[in-house]
């Protein structure tokens, strides 16, 4: 008869053996034949990621490392916060903690885009001399952008202009070439930026051939640092300074739109 204390020996072997295979084993949901260290496989459900509200990309609270100290690079959470203060803001969904030494961050596991476009309509807008600034139809006055995200935005303005119909030459004269000047106006939050503006006017008796509303095409790039969720005013104007009356009519009006509206795009670039 085998000895008591043998039996147990024997069995505790067998028990510590079954667990240490367990424990170094890959383990397996939905599989028998798990294929890493975790396979979760299934065709009706979904892994549920830990759900927390993050204030700032830049602080790891309210998640914590439950073996205490800093969080572990690669922890990965569902945030369901959206912030919009202008510091670091956090929007819903996936982020992994980068455990980065210096400046540790969550960091977005999902594209951050966002881009709007704004035309004018619409096209060939009469301007008329010295009327002052007048509003680019669609684009004038009330305008606004509101930002999805906080963060630089790229905000490219295009804009065109030709001038009106140039009086008949006059004496010998057989060909009269003459121009219209003045400047967009293109206003955002509070800032304006004028940009000049030109075209030339051409009418040939001989051929009684007349070419006008040549059009002259202009732009601005501007990079600004907005906040989500806030709406900015913005305003696109026009004002036709000069128009010699010895070459153009006083009732001649500059055109600005000419086959291709004036468009205003916002881009979003980075945090």
């Amino acid at each position: 008869m085998q000895n008591i204390n043998s039996i147990l020996t024997k069995h505790t072997v067998t028990v510590l053996l079954f667990i240490s295979a367990v424990a170094s084993s890959q383990v397996g949901i939905g599989t028998t034949n798990p294929e890493g260290m975790l396979d979760l496989e299934s065709s009706q459900h979904g892994l549920v990621y830990p759900r927390v509200a993050l204030t700032k990309t830049n602080l790891q609270s309210p998640v914590v490392n439950p073996n205490g100290g800093n969080l572990v690079a690669g922890t990965v959470v569902y945030n369901t916060n959206t912030t919009s203060t202008g510091d670091h803001d956090v929007y819903p969904g996936v982020y992994v903690w980068d455990g980065d030494s210096v400046n540790p961050k969550w960091i977005p596991q999902f594209i951050i885009e966002h881009s709007a476009l704004f035309e004018q309509n619409p096209l060939n807008f009469n301007v008329p001399l010295s009327g002052g600034f007048v509003d680019i139809p669609n684009l004038g006055n009330g305008s606004s952008f509101t930002a999805k995200y906080t963060g630089t935005y790229r905000i490219e303005a295009n804009f065109n202009f030709g001038a009106g119909q140039v009086l008949n030459p006059s004496g010998s004269e057989s060909v009269r070439m003459a121009t219209q000047e003045g400047y967009f106006r293109f206003s955002f939050d509070g800032s304006n930026y004028d940009i000049y503006t030109h075209s030339y006017s051409i009418r040939n008796n001989n051929t009684s051939q007349n070419f006008n509303r040549f059009r002259h095409d202009s732009s601005l790039i501007l990079y600004v640092n907005l906040r989500a969720g806030q709406t900015y005013p913005m305003r696109l104007q026009m004002d036709l300074q000069v128009s010699n009356s010895n070459d153009y009519n006083s009732s001649t009006n500059g055109v600005v739109g000419i086959d291709v509206p004036c468009t205003i795009e916002f881009t979003y670039i980075k945090e």
